[in-house]
């Protein structure tokens, strides 16, 4: 649940920089419309400018709370045993078999560390290392050799 949280924040914050990059280039678009002679169809576009600028200063704004709220829970609650029992709740309810434990943590839903219920057994780590080799995501294949290393 933490790396979930984490995530969540991270592409809200990636959001609001697209957003800003959005009312930035509306910014220069209605400096070059104020150049204009004033008609309606300008007005009209100014408006248009505006309006979107003012949804997503809103959205921003909504984003940016969501990620401060996350962020609180995640310093008022990180000792917690929270984060623990749930994994545990995951895996009690889906089945610990390699298959499920295998889907569960390539979907990002169990990390693999020292907690995992498979963290000892070589075969499924062969067989995470193998799948990550495959899917050419280097990432995370570093991430695993570095776990099993620190242990």
């Amino acid at each position: 649940m933490k790396d979930m949280i984490k995530r969540t924040t991270e592409l809200l914050k990636e959001k609001v920089k697209s957003n800003l990059f959005e009312i930035q280039n509306n910014q220069k678009e209605i400096r070059n419309l104020l150049k204009q002679t004033v008609s309606a169809e300008r007005s009209a576009e100014l408006e248009e400018k505006y309006s979107l600028n003012k949804i997503l200063l809103a959205e921003n704004n909504d984003f940016i709370n969501v990620q401060l709220t996350l962020t609180n829970f995640l310093e008022k609650y990180n000792t917690s045993d929270i984060f623990e029992t749930e994994q545990s709740t995951i895996l009690s309810s889906k089945g610990t078999g390699d298959k499920d434990c295998f889907e569960l943590t390539v979907n990002g839903i169990v990390p693999f560390d020292a907690q995992h219920p498979l963290f000892n057994d070589d075969n499924f780590f062969q067989k995470l290392l193998h799948y990550y080799q495959d899917m050419e995501d280097y990432e995370n294949c570093s991430k695993l050799v570095k776990e099993k290393n620190q242990q």
